[in-house]
Protein backbone atom coordinates (compact mmCIF):
# COMPACT_ATOMS: atom_id res chain seq x y z
CA UNK A 1 0.00 0.00 0.00
CA UNK A 2 2.76 2.39 0.91
CA UNK A 3 4.60 1.57 -2.30
CA UNK A 4 1.56 1.98 -4.55
CA UNK A 5 0.58 5.47 -3.37
CA UNK A 6 3.89 7.14 -4.39
CA UNK A 7 3.32 5.69 -7.86
CA UNK A 8 0.50 8.21 -8.19
CA UNK A 9 1.85 11.06 -6.05
CA UNK A 10 5.65 10.57 -6.40
CA UNK A 11 7.81 10.68 -3.28
CA UNK A 12 7.79 14.49 -3.27
CA UNK A 13 4.33 15.80 -4.14
CA UNK A 14 4.22 19.47 -5.02
CA UNK A 15 0.78 20.21 -3.57
CA UNK A 16 -0.04 20.32 0.11
CA UNK A 17 -2.91 17.89 -0.43
CA UNK A 18 -0.55 15.39 -2.06
CA UNK A 19 1.98 15.62 0.76
CA UNK A 20 -0.69 15.07 3.40
CA UNK A 21 -2.20 12.09 1.56
CA UNK A 22 1.24 10.52 1.13
CA UNK A 23 1.85 10.92 4.85
CA UNK A 24 -1.45 9.21 5.61
CA UNK A 25 -0.58 6.30 3.33
CA UNK A 26 2.80 5.86 4.99
CA UNK A 27 1.18 5.71 8.43
CA UNK A 28 -0.87 2.70 7.37
CA UNK A 29 1.85 0.31 8.54
CA UNK A 30 1.53 1.71 12.07
CA UNK A 31 -2.14 0.75 12.37
CA UNK A 32 -2.44 -2.41 14.47
CA UNK A 33 -5.81 -2.18 16.27
CA UNK A 34 -9.43 -1.44 15.41
CA UNK A 35 -9.27 1.89 17.28
CA UNK A 36 -6.26 2.99 15.23
CA UNK A 37 -8.13 1.82 12.13
CA UNK A 38 -11.08 4.12 12.93
CA UNK A 39 -8.74 7.02 13.73
CA UNK A 40 -6.92 6.63 10.41
CA UNK A 41 -10.17 6.58 8.43
CA UNK A 42 -11.29 9.73 10.26
CA UNK A 43 -8.06 11.44 9.21
CA UNK A 44 -8.71 10.40 5.61
CA UNK A 45 -12.22 11.88 5.73
CA UNK A 46 -10.88 15.07 7.31
CA UNK A 47 -8.28 15.32 4.54
CA UNK A 48 -11.00 15.07 1.91
CA UNK A 49 -13.02 17.78 3.66
CA UNK A 50 -10.07 20.18 3.84
CA UNK A 51 -9.04 19.76 0.20
CA UNK A 52 -12.45 19.27 -1.40
CA UNK A 53 -12.16 22.38 -3.59
CA UNK A 54 -8.64 21.45 -4.67
CA UNK A 55 -9.83 17.90 -5.27
CA UNK A 56 -12.60 18.99 -7.67
CA UNK A 57 -10.62 21.45 -9.79
CA UNK A 58 -11.09 21.17 -13.54
CA UNK A 59 -8.96 22.17 -16.51
CA UNK A 60 -10.75 23.10 -19.73
CA UNK A 61 -9.52 22.30 -23.21
CA UNK A 62 -8.91 26.00 -23.87
CA UNK A 63 -6.65 26.26 -20.83
CA UNK A 64 -4.57 23.24 -21.85
CA UNK A 65 -5.11 22.46 -25.56
CA UNK A 66 -2.05 20.15 -25.69
CA UNK A 67 -3.76 17.60 -23.42
CA UNK A 68 -7.36 18.06 -24.50
CA UNK A 69 -7.66 14.61 -26.14
CA UNK A 70 -11.09 15.42 -27.53
CA UNK A 71 -12.53 16.40 -24.15
CA UNK A 72 -13.95 19.77 -23.16
CA UNK A 73 -12.47 19.49 -19.68
CA UNK A 74 -10.54 17.10 -17.44
CA UNK A 75 -9.73 16.74 -13.77
CA UNK A 76 -6.74 18.89 -12.90
CA UNK A 77 -5.42 16.53 -10.22
CA UNK A 78 -6.22 13.13 -11.73
CA UNK A 79 -3.35 11.28 -10.05
CA UNK A 80 -4.28 12.69 -6.65
CA UNK A 81 -7.85 11.53 -7.17
CA UNK A 82 -6.68 8.05 -8.21
CA UNK A 83 -4.54 7.70 -5.09
CA UNK A 84 -7.42 8.76 -2.85
CA UNK A 85 -10.10 6.64 -4.50
CA UNK A 86 -7.80 3.62 -4.41
CA UNK A 87 -7.65 3.82 -0.63
CA UNK A 88 -11.42 4.31 -0.47
CA UNK A 89 -12.09 1.30 -2.71
CA UNK A 90 -9.80 -0.97 -0.69
CA UNK A 91 -11.49 0.08 2.53
CA UNK A 92 -14.97 -0.54 1.10
CA UNK A 93 -13.84 -3.96 -0.13
CA UNK A 94 -12.79 -4.83 3.41
CA UNK A 95 -9.14 -5.55 2.59
CA UNK A 96 -7.47 -2.37 3.83
CA UNK A 97 -7.80 -3.30 7.51
CA UNK A 98 -8.71 -6.98 7.26
CA UNK A 99 -6.24 -7.80 10.04
CA UNK A 100 -8.42 -5.73 12.42
CA UNK A 101 -11.73 -7.26 11.35
CA UNK A 102 -13.34 -9.16 14.27
CA UNK A 103 -14.88 -11.60 11.77
CA UNK A 104 -11.36 -12.52 10.65
CA UNK A 105 -9.80 -12.60 14.11
CA UNK A 106 -12.66 -14.63 15.67
CA UNK A 107 -11.39 -13.92 19.14
CA UNK A 108 -7.80 -14.79 18.28
CA UNK A 109 -4.67 -12.77 18.74
CA UNK A 110 -3.61 -9.82 16.59
CA UNK A 111 -2.54 -10.45 13.03
CA UNK A 112 0.42 -8.76 11.30
CA UNK A 113 -0.57 -5.75 9.22
CA UNK A 114 1.78 -6.64 6.36
CA UNK A 115 2.68 -9.76 4.40
CA UNK A 116 6.43 -9.20 4.74
CA UNK A 117 6.94 -12.43 6.71
CA UNK A 118 5.01 -14.41 4.12
CA UNK A 119 6.80 -12.84 1.17
CA UNK A 120 10.27 -13.28 2.62
CA UNK A 121 9.74 -16.61 4.37
CA UNK A 122 7.64 -18.66 1.95
CA UNK A 123 6.92 -16.90 -1.33
CA UNK A 124 10.57 -16.02 -1.91
CA UNK A 125 11.57 -19.68 -1.52
CA UNK A 126 8.85 -20.81 -3.95
CA UNK A 127 9.86 -18.21 -6.52
CA UNK A 128 13.51 -19.20 -6.16
CA UNK A 129 12.66 -22.88 -6.71
CA UNK A 130 10.74 -22.06 -9.90
CA UNK A 131 13.60 -19.89 -11.08
CA UNK A 132 16.06 -22.75 -10.56
CA UNK A 133 13.82 -25.16 -12.50
CA UNK A 134 12.76 -23.22 -15.54
CA UNK A 135 10.94 -24.91 -18.39
CA UNK A 136 8.57 -26.98 -16.25
CA UNK A 137 5.06 -27.65 -17.47
CA UNK A 138 2.14 -26.11 -15.60
CA UNK A 139 1.43 -29.36 -13.76
CA UNK A 140 5.07 -29.81 -12.76
CA UNK A 141 5.25 -26.19 -11.63
CA UNK A 142 2.28 -26.81 -9.34
CA UNK A 143 3.87 -29.96 -7.90
CA UNK A 144 7.16 -28.12 -7.44
CA UNK A 145 5.39 -25.39 -5.45
CA UNK A 146 3.54 -27.98 -3.35
CA UNK A 147 6.74 -29.86 -2.57
CA UNK A 148 8.63 -26.68 -1.69
CA UNK A 149 5.91 -25.53 0.70
CA UNK A 150 5.68 -29.02 2.21
CA UNK A 151 9.41 -29.04 2.95
CA UNK A 152 8.95 -25.73 4.82
CA UNK A 153 6.50 -27.28 7.29
CA UNK A 154 7.50 -27.88 10.89
CA UNK A 155 8.20 -31.62 10.55
CA UNK A 156 8.39 -32.68 6.90
CA UNK A 157 8.63 -36.41 6.25
CA UNK A 158 9.36 -36.93 2.57
CA UNK A 159 10.18 -40.64 3.00
CA UNK A 160 6.70 -41.27 4.42
CA UNK A 161 5.26 -40.33 1.04
CA UNK A 162 7.20 -43.11 -0.71
CA UNK A 163 4.94 -46.14 -1.15
CA UNK A 164 6.04 -49.71 -2.02
CA UNK A 165 4.89 -49.11 -5.58
CA UNK A 166 7.50 -46.38 -5.89
CA UNK A 167 10.25 -48.82 -4.87
CA UNK A 168 9.62 -51.20 -7.75
CA UNK A 169 12.50 -51.30 -10.14
CA UNK A 170 11.65 -51.02 -13.77
CA UNK A 171 13.27 -53.39 -16.20
CA UNK A 172 15.25 -51.45 -18.73
CA UNK A 173 15.31 -52.20 -22.40
CA UNK A 174 18.17 -54.45 -23.55
CA UNK A 175 21.09 -52.49 -24.89
CA UNK A 176 22.10 -53.43 -28.41
CA UNK A 177 25.60 -54.29 -29.57
CA UNK A 178 27.41 -51.03 -30.22
CA UNK A 179 30.58 -52.71 -31.49
CA UNK A 180 31.91 -52.26 -35.04
CA UNK A 181 30.24 -54.16 -37.83
CA UNK A 182 32.17 -57.02 -39.45
CA UNK A 183 34.55 -55.79 -42.10
CA UNK A 184 34.69 -52.26 -40.70
CA UNK A 185 36.79 -50.38 -38.18
CA UNK A 186 34.82 -48.56 -35.47
CA UNK A 187 31.68 -48.80 -37.59
CA UNK A 188 33.27 -46.80 -40.43
CA UNK A 189 33.44 -48.42 -43.86
CA UNK A 190 36.94 -49.38 -44.93
CA UNK A 191 38.33 -47.95 -48.19
CA UNK A 192 38.16 -50.05 -51.33
CA UNK A 193 41.24 -52.13 -52.11
CA UNK A 194 43.65 -50.53 -54.57
CA UNK A 195 42.24 -47.00 -54.08
CA UNK A 196 44.27 -44.50 -52.05
CA UNK A 197 41.29 -42.78 -50.46
CA UNK A 198 42.88 -42.15 -47.06
CA UNK A 199 43.39 -38.51 -46.22
CA UNK A 200 43.73 -37.49 -42.60
CA UNK A 201 43.35 -33.76 -43.19
CA UNK A 202 45.66 -32.92 -40.30
CA UNK A 203 48.91 -32.60 -42.26
CA UNK A 204 50.47 -29.39 -43.52
CA UNK A 205 49.62 -28.88 -47.16
CA UNK A 206 52.24 -27.20 -49.34
CA UNK A 207 50.99 -26.29 -52.78
CA UNK A 208 51.05 -23.35 -55.13
CA UNK A 209 48.06 -21.19 -54.21
CA UNK A 210 48.24 -18.92 -57.23
CA UNK A 211 50.03 -15.71 -58.09
CA UNK A 212 49.69 -13.00 -55.48
CA UNK A 213 49.65 -9.32 -56.42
Amino acid sequence: MCCATPAYLTNRPKSEAGRELLGLARRLVRVTTADEDAAWLKELNDWHGRHDDHFKERTTAKQDPMHARGRKWRRTHERLRRAHFRLVRLNRAGVLFAFCDPAVLKGGGPLPSTTNQLEGGVNAVVKRALDHHRGLSEEHMRRCCEWTVYMLTEQPGPMALVTPEHRRTRKGKPVGNDGPMPGTMTAVQEPTDGVDAYESGFGIRKRWAGRST
